[in-house]
């Protein structure tokens, strides 16, 4: 009996670690990839490939939200991943956590024109938000996707210097 106990607390433990191991890989994964995005220096307004914009609304507190909205594909897109920054002027990732989609997931998600099934990871589009304090905001986005057979990855990087004044 003995044995067994020892063998179950043996086995939680190692999965524990395995756990921690996987979470701790997801948060490198993030972070190499909020730093990709900082030290990128060439940035889009607009993508050929699917609809990307910004907006701001004043929630009347002192506290502006953001909403990231990346929709309408004009490509099939598998396995996309997305993280949006809100850009300080530091080449330092943030501890504050950045919205992402698909990258803490365990869910893959796809856009493909006018095909929609959110339980097998159709979507129509993602929208990614966040609030801050300030009137006006830069915004860095990178959007990644693979193509049909999963072989290539597409990367672009957008950039939005936006405010509440117009």
């Amino acid at each position: 009996m003995k044995k067994i106990g020892l063998s179950l607390l043996l086995i939680l433990s190692l999965s524990a670690c395995v756990s921690n191991s996987n979470e701790e890989l997801t948060y490198q994964i993030y972070k190499t990839t909020y730093q990709s995005i900082l030290n990128t220096t060439s940035f889009q307004t607009s993508s050929q490939n699917f609809n990307i914009n910004v907006t701001l609304t004043d929630q009347g507190n002192g506290n502006v939200r953001y909403d990231l909205f990346v929709d309408e594909p004009k490509i099939s897109m598998y396995d996309i991943e997305i993280l949006a920054i809100v850009d300080t002027g530091l080449l330092v990732v943030s501890e504050a956590m950045m919205p992402s989609i698909g990258i803490f997931e365990d869910a893959q998600y796809h856009m493909i024109p006018y095909q929609i099934n959110a339980d097998y990871g159709y979507q129509k589009g993602f929208n990614l938000n966040g609030v801050i304090t300030s009137r006006q905001l830069t915004l860095k986005v990178l959007v990644m996707w693979k193509d049909y057979f999963k072989i290539r990855t597409y990367k672009e990087t957008f950039k939005f210097d936006i405010s509440l004044n117009g």
